[in-house]
């Protein structure tokens, strides 16, 4: 059996994020539209979910940044294994 843990991690700038997790979930919980690398767009109240197979481990290092006015504020939860 595999232990793991859940991460809770709230950005409100432009940054770079890297994952090292099984599952990840990008939440737009702020008023402006959060980008993720770039490309895809969150509205409030929008999420975007990356799951992996057990056992797997995502290493990607992803890019926040945030367009228009409003509140910056994305919640991204993570699924971690203890090792």
């Amino acid at each position: 059996m595999k232990k793991y843990n859940i991460d809770f991690l709230q950005y409100g700038t432009t940054q770079f994020v890297k994952s090292d997790c099984n599952t990840i979930t990008f939440y737009n919980a702020g008023t402006s539209i959060l980008l993720i690398n770039q490309i895809l767009p969150l509205a409030n109240g929008q999420s975007f979910t990356i799951t992996g197979n057990e056992n797997e481990l995502c290493t990607t290092q992803f890019l926040l940044t945030f367009e228009g006015e409003g509140i910056n504020n994305c919640v991204i939860a993570r699924k971690t294994y203890i090792s």
